[in-house]
C-alpha cells in the first residue's frame, strides 16, 4: 500500500477532530467571554453604586446634583454592559440563560434609576413622592434579583 494512501486515514482524522473540536473549544469560550464582559465592568459598576449611594445620602441636605449625576453615569454603563453582552453567544444552554436573565436584570436596573432620577430632577430638591421611590425600588429589586439569578447559572457554566 503506498505511504500516501495509508497517512490518509490519519490525516482525515486530524481534519475531521479539528472541524468537530474547533467549534467546541469555541463555544466554552463563549461563556468564558461573557464572563469576562461581566468581570472588566465590575469595577465601573461599583464605583457607580457607590457615587449612587453617596448621592442618596447627600440628597435629604440639598445636595440634587451629586445623585441626578451619579443615577445618569449609572444608567449609562447598565446600557453599555447590557449591549455589549447582548451582542456576545453563549455557548451552552445555562450561558444562554444566564446571558438572558442578566440582560433583563440590567434593563431593570437600568429603568428604575432612570425613573428615579426623573422623579429626583421633576421634585426639584423637593421630596419624592413615596409611591415613584417604592415603584422604583420595587423595579430594582426585580432586576436584581434577575441578575442574580443569571449570575449563579453563569458560575455553573
Amino acid at each position: 500500500m503506498p505511504r500516501g494512501i495509508r497517512r490518509f486515514p490519519l490525516l482525515s482524522g486530524v481534519a475531521l477532530f479539528a472541524i468537530l473540536g474547533g467549534p467546541v473549544a469555541v463555544a466554552q469560550a463563549s461563556d468564558n467571554t461573557i464572563k469576562g464582559t461581566l468581570n472588566s465592568f465590575a469595577p465601573k459598576i461599583v464605583k457607580d453604586e457607590s457615587a449612587v449611594t453617596n448621592g442618596l445620602k447627600g440628597y435629604p441636605k440639598g445636595k440634587v446634583r451629586p445623585l441626578t449625576r451619579a443615577l445618569k453615569h449609572e444608567v449609562g454603563d447598565l446600557h453599555t454592559l447590557k449591549s455589549k453582552l447582548s451582542h456576545e453567544s453563549a455557548s451552552t444552554a445555562t450561558g444562554a440563560k444566564a446571558k438572558k436573565d442578566i440582560i433583563k436584570g440590567l434593563s431593570l436596573i437600568a429603568t428604575a434609576y432612570g425613573n428615579l432620577r426623573k422623579d429626583v430632577l421633576a421634585a426639584n430638591g423637593g421630596p419624592v413622592p413615596a409611591a415613584q421611590v417604592n415603584a422604583a425600588v420595587g423595579t430594582d429589586k426585580k432586576g436584581r434579583k434577575k441578575f442574580l439569578a443569571g449570575l449563579n447559572l453563569l458560575k455553573k457554566t
